[in-house]
């Protein structure tokens, strides 16, 4: 097998190629390194920090436990726990009440058939001359229709 022979010139830029890239990693590795650094030592200083919240409030809880009379293996009975319990159980029914009365309604204002582009349970008509005049013609057309259905013994 022959060996490759490559001339000084091309030997010399090649090593000085691969040493600048080893130097390109190396650096790049340095800043991660000092990147990482930070973080650890940000890291364990909130570490510490959270160490000593948690010793503090276990000293605390223990100092709660003992300045308290409560036993916490009975549990404790409110005194307005019964009065509590019926108006949370009232508001409830109450609200109920109000999703039914919704619905209801919904079905109301779905059922109702609109007249002169006017609807809803409470719609307030512009009491103007000209809406009267319309109002009172509509009315008189309603009531000869209604006549003309009835038997003429009747009218």
């Amino acid at each position: 097998m022959k060996t490759l022979v490559l001339p000084l010139t091309v030997q010399i830029i090649i090593y000085y190629w691969m040493r600048f890239k080893r130097h390109e990693v190396a650096e790049k590795l340095a800043c991660s390194n000092n990147r990482l650094k930070g973080k650890n030592n940000w890291l364990e200083a909130r570490v510490k920090e959270l160490e000593d919240e948690v010793l503090r409030l276990e000293i605390d809880l223990d100092h709660y436990k003992t300045s308290s009379n409560l036993d916490s293996s009975k549990p404790t009975k409110c005194e307005n726990c019964e009065c509590l319990q019926k108006k949370v159980n009232y508001l409830i029914n109450t609200a109920s009440k109000l999703t039914m009365g919704t619905t209801n309604l919904n079905a109301i204002l779905g059922s109702q058939n609109y007249v002169f582009e006017k609807a809803g349970i409470g719609h307030q008509p512009n009491f103007s001359q000209g809406n009267r005049k319309s109002t009172v013609a509509f009315s008189k057309l309603i009531l000869n229709s209604f006549h003309s259905l009835l038997p003429a013994s009747i009218v």
